[in-house]
């Protein structure tokens, strides 16, 4: 224990651990999370469910389902000893209690949290076979304050997890190289299996660095050419094996017509209906371009000029297999941009987190050189703007904490409790995930058009299937800004190479949605604006997957004036 606390590791692991708390309860107690497209506290008993049910699937492969159901099987199993029957809607109606829904949730944020920690670790030792020790800190370092992995390593999606397995896959690809151990491929083999059956876009990482990787070692190397049987023979009985495993986790044995339909709608509606960018070198540029702008304003132009300096450095500095090696994490991020990003046609914060994770190899190798350079005057100035980059950053991650405990849904809440009287009823829209918690005295229902099946269930909420328009009367609105801006938004014209997504289009073609939520936000479809929850600290607003500080409105009916009601506000 003293040689671990004595280790600086240990405590840059640590520092990351307690950037990772704030998220941990977020929204809890309740009976969902709002972790938009959260695995936990439902998502991920639904996986196992759908995967092996003959023709059914589900979005994403069950690897992760399987690990959470494994440590949540007490409370699985103590949830269906209280269901009052086996009948699917009993059973249904336990498990989304909040009691259960918080432990889920809490469980899937926690292994997300020590997941987090071990891509940290996986960077450190990426740096410090291509750079040596100091490179490793600095670059775990960095990674430990990496913007988009502070907010995915504290919330339920499977962006930290896929990406868990792939850094294992691509160190042991590395290490296999440098120590000249070609028996180190199997384990890499079926960590890339993992991280596959994780999030299928994992294959991007592995598609072109892997075969790039391998050839180049035969090329500079003379010592893969003089065991090339061995190494063969190694890869393809490790090849083989990971494929089978894949195929067997992901039902495409066991449920073939199933596998085949998840196959279809992720190469059809799942990437074609997101898609914000022309298929062509116009859309590629303007993806690639607001690539850069994300990185330079998350993380910094400081940061990212030293990952593009490392690379550089490393390549001067090495040759042979250990340059090669210490080259895998740029052909790994040449390789998903190329395969999944330009593929795909999304540049979303949590499809450039493989980017942004992977460049702090470089980051960290860069740095090295620039703090433990030979000059003592440059040193201490590098040393001294290393420092400020490195506060500036942290000041991004807490502004992601800050986001998680004064989410403005919290004021939504105060303001319900204080205003809504027992029987009052609420009209809302949306998926759990936007929603505020409801008073329990107060009758809501959430209103749309879509099938009713496809909703996820809250308890205490009725569900009605109308149009947006359709008169109801309830005496209280509540609606996510953030979620209401597909119809607010103005149809106007895109700059060069993007494009509005096939689900935008259909949102402005909606004129019941778009004319209903334009007269509740100027004030004449009956409502008045009674309360705006928006975040309003000194920590500047981030805004991650539609879910960080975004704007609550709550509307009243203009009936309820003060003179009747006058507990109403001004």
């Amino acid at each position: 224990m003293r040689s671990l606390l004595r280790h600086p590791l240990f405590w840059i692991l640590a520092a990351a651990a307690g950037l990772r708390l704030a998220g941990l309860f977020w929204g809890l107690p309740a009976s969902d999370g709002w972790d938009d497209d959260g695995f936990a506290p439902r998502n991920f008993l639904t996986a196992l469910a759908l995967t092996y049910k003959p023709g059914a699937y589900f979005t994403y492969p069950p690897l992760h389902a399987f690990l959470l159901a494994l440590l949540s099987a007490p409370g699985i199993v103590m949830a269906l000893l209280q269901a009052p029957s086996f009948h699917q809607a009993e059973v249904i109606a336990e498990f989304t209690k909040p009691a259960y829904m918080t432990f889920f949730a809490l469980l899937g944020r926690l292994v997300n949290l020590v997941m987090s920690l071990g891509i940290i670790w996986a960077v450190g030792e990426m740096a410090r076979l291509a750079a040596g020790r100091r490179a490793s800190l600095l670059a775990a370092g960095a990674c430990a304050l990496n913007f988009g992995l502070t907010y995915y390593g504290q919330v339920s999606n499977l962006d930290v997890p896929y990406l868990f397995w792939g850094m294992l896959a691509l160190l042991w690809c590395m290490r296999a190289i440098v120590e000249q151990q070609p028996k180190l491929f199997w384990a890499a083999a079926l960590f890339a299996a993992a991280a596959i059956a994780t999030k299928d876009q994992a294959y991007a990482l592995f598609l072109l660095s892997l075969p790039v990787l391998l050839l180049g070692w035969f090329v500079v190397d003379a010592w893969p050419r003089s065991h090339a049987g061995k190494i063969l023979r190694t890869l393809l009985a490790a090849i083989a094996a990971a494929l089978l495993l894949l195929l067997l986790v992901d039902g495409a044995i066991t449920n073939w017509s199933g596998f085949a339909r998840r196959m279809d709608f992720l190469a059809g509606p799942a990437s074609q209906g997101y898609a914000e960018y022309l298929r062509g070198p116009a859309g590629w540029l303007a993806l690639l371009g607001d690539m850069g702008r994300t990185f330079t304003r998350g993380y910094g132009l400081l940061a990212v000029t030293l990952a593009f300096s490392g690379v550089i450095l490393h390549a001067r500095r090495t040759s042979g297999a250990l340059r090669l090696a210490g080259f895998l994490p740029a052909l790994a991020i040449l390789s998903f941009t190329l395969c999944f990003n330009l593929v795909a046609l999304r540049g979303d914060d949590r499809f450039l987190l493989p980017q942004a994770v992977l460049g702090c190899v470089y980051i960290g190798i860069a740095a090295e050189a620039l703090a433990f350079s030979a000059a003592s005057w440059p040193r201490w100035a590098a040393r001294a703007t290393l420092v400020l980059t490195a506060l500036l950053a942290l000041h991004q991650a807490v502004a992601i904490n800050a986001a998680f405990l004064f989410d403005p849904r919290y004021a939504a809440e105060g303001w319900m409790r204080a205003h809504v009287k027992a029987g009052d009823t609420i009209e809302t829209y949306g998926q759990n995930c936007f929603l505020p918690r409801f008073p329990s005295a107060a009758r809501v229902a959430r209103v749309g058009p879509g099938d009713l099946k496809l909703r996820n269930p809250l308890p205490g909420v009725t569900e009605l299937r109308a149009p947006f328009g359709a008169p109801r009367g309830a005496r209280f609105v509540v609606v996510n800004a953030k979620w209401a801006e597909r119809y607010l938004r103005p149809q106007n014209p895109l700059g060069t190479g993007h494009i509005y997504s096939l689900l935008q289009q259909t949102d402005f073609r909606n004129r019941d949605a778009r004319a209903y939520f334009a007269r509740l936000a100027d004030g004449t479809g009956g409502y008045r604006l009674a309360y705006t929850a928006r975040y309003n600290q000194v920590w500047p607003a981030v805004h991650i997957h539609d879910s960080l500080n975004e704007t609550i409105w709550i509307f009243e009916r203009k009936t309820y004036d003060r003179a009747e009601n006058p507990h109403l506000p001004a």
